[in-house]
């Protein structure tokens, strides 16, 4: 061969190569615009164009779910050796293992990430964006594909259907108006591109039983003073389940919500509890009821049985439940009204958070 066409056939090899390379990068023929392939192996690689969202992502409780030491308490997981607990703490994509009801896959690297970007946001071999972000998807560097399914609580329920939470959604109020879990927990938020243009998003903090707006957003809290047939009088404390679209507390049967009724008498004394042996976590307050759905080993069951009519006493969306203390007049002057809201049903009064917190003068 002469050194002419040795020099024209490395120039077709070096084109042929240069082509390919090309192709490649563009993910066979344009799905990926100009930019290289993202790395879909891994969440981190998403921090690089989504900076904002992995900021909001990481200050999550989605982001703590495979750390957080209530999650690894014996009484929890117990360091995960209750395997049951992986798939939904480190979940791998959703949308592999299929939207709806059945419990999602555990993944077996990078669980430190939690409930990363890539459980929700991947489909196998690309990557799925919200249907509001169409525009422009094409050319951005993880070439998002625009799916309606994202938005679904379908996407929700392989997690957190384990405690029901989807199917109390799908027979409460919520459901048939069309309000759905992002309604809730991932409000609207505009994002800006690259280019300085924006659009609309969402926000990825995920508040729920640990943010207090959220929680007080949840219930309504009402009293009122009633007259009875023997001339007594009680104060009735009402509490409504009027802003959540699934019960009250919600998900995991450790989530407590204890209503406290503390009467005070006129030298602000406060009268002692009506009942004794409350145990661990229920120590203060003249009368009090807890609403929570008991784990299935408690006595508490028994317990709800017998006073309440029905075991699990958590709030259901646009319920409202009760408790009545009387009081004689002469003697009580007033009445602290606190909800207090538990992660977990051993936890003090003191160290958990008051929804609502109310001392009324009772006349």
């Amino acid at each position: 061969m002469s050194r002419t066409a040795r020099v024209l056939a490395a120039a077709a090899l070096l084109l042929l190569f240069g082509g390919a390379l090309l192709f490649l990068q563009e993910g066979g023929g344009g799905a990926r615009g100009a930019a290289a392939p993202v790395d879909l192996t891994t969440s981190t690689s998403c921090r690089a164009c989504h900076q904002d969202v992995w900021d909001e992502w990481a200050a999550s409780w989605h982001a703590q779910a495979y750390t957080d030491p209530l999650v690894l308490a014996p009484a929890q997981s117990d360091n995960f050796r209750k395997e049951e607990c992986l798939p939904c703490h480190a979940p791998a994509p959703v949308f592999e293992s299929g939207l709806g009801k059945q419990r999602v896959f555990e993944r077996v690297t990078e669980r430190e990430l939690g409930v990363d970007c890539l459980s929700c946001h991947r489909a196998h071999d690309r990557v799925v964006g919200p249907a509001s972000a169409a525009a422009g998807a094409a050319t951005a560097a993880c070439a998002p594909e625009p799916t309606l399914a994202l938005a679904s609580p379908a996407l929700c329920a392989p997690c957190h259907n384990q405690h029901t939470t989807v199917d109390e959604w799908e027979a409460s109020s919520y459901a048939k108006a069309g309000v759905t879990c992002l309604d809730c927990h991932m409000q609207p938020v505009t994002r800006t591109r690259p280019d300085g243009s924006t659009r609309p998003g969402r926000s990825h903090l995920f508040p729920g039983g640990h943010d207090l707006a959220t929680l007080q957003r949840a219930g309504t809290v009402e009293h009122a003073v009633e007259s009875l047939p023997d001339g007594s009088r009680q104060l009735r404390v009402q509490v409504t389940n009027s802003g959540a679209g699934h019960n009250y507390p919600a998900d995991a049967r450790h989530r407590a919500l204890d209503l406290v009724i503390t009467l005070l008498q006129h030298d602000g004394i406060a009268v002692p509890p009506r009942d004794s042996g409350r145990g661990y976590g229920r120590e203060r307050g003249t009368a009090r009821r807890r609403f929570r759905n008991p784990y299935r080993e408690e006595t508490e069951r028994l317990t709800n049985l017998e006073r309440y009519g029905r075991e699990n006493t958590q709030i259901i969306a646009g319920e409202t439940l009760s408790l009545a203390v009387p009081f004689d007049p002469a003697v009580v002057a007033s009445a602290r009204i606190e909800l207090i809201y538990k992660l977990t049903p051993i936890q003090l009064d003191d160290e958990g958070v008051r929804v609502h917190d109310a001392t009324v003068p009772l006349r």
